[in-house]
């Protein structure tokens, strides 16, 4: 395999799973698209997210300490982009979208229904990164569509999961191998 240095790496070094982040706005739940983000911790379970401060979020994030993670599936690529490139300072994305808010049990926050999967969110640490401030957050309750559960998981495959790179937006689309196999593989 021939390789070459790539200049341009910063912008999309590998796919990363895409997130809808709801959050209480002034007058109503306000959305943004966030690419950089994933699970940190398992125990307790923790996420981060990363905001570059002059997205109109940030300030509410630091405001409430809260928020909501809303996994979005092929069905929502449109609208996940949406919420990515206008502003909740100048847009009710969740009117515009004809989306649906319901409040978490947890801690209140606001959760976009058509969402497969959404997750309540308590930030616990801010840390400044330079372009983005990284909040992590322990996760306090999740919510899945049933039709999307096999077994006690969530099959992506079958909700069509995103995942964000190169600027592009991908679909989930079949699991190639399982964590354990190789091990059994090898026992053969």
């Amino acid at each position: 395999m021939e390789k070459q240095f790539w200049q341009d790496y910063k912008s999309s070094f590998f796919t990363v799973p895409v997130v809808v982040v709801s959050v209480d706005g002034k007058t109503r739940p306000n959305l943004i698209t966030l690419g950089w983000t994933g699970i940190v911790n398992s125990d307790p379970l923790m996420v981060g997210i990363s905001v570059r401060p002059s997205r109109y979020s940030r300030d509410l994030l630091h405001e409430h300490k809260v928020f909501g993670l809303n996994i979005p599936n092929k069905a929502l690529a449109a609208g996940t982009d949406y919420c990515g490139i206008k502003s909740g300072r100048d847009v009710d994305k969740v009117s515009e979208l004809g989306w649906h808010v319901f409040r978490g049990r947890s801690l209140g926050v606001p959760l976009v229904e058509e969402f497969p999967v959404n997750a309540e969110c308590q930030i616990t640490q801010i840390i400044p990164l330079g372009s983005h401030e990284l909040f992590l957050a322990e996760v306090k309750g999740v919510y899945i569509a049933k039709e999307y559960l096999k077994g006690n998981r969530v099959d992506w495959t079958t909700a069509e999961g995103l995942v964000y790179g190169s600027q592009t937006y991908y679909v989930v689309k079949e699991g190639v191998f399982g964590q354990g196999d190789s091990y059994r593989e090898l026992k053969k």
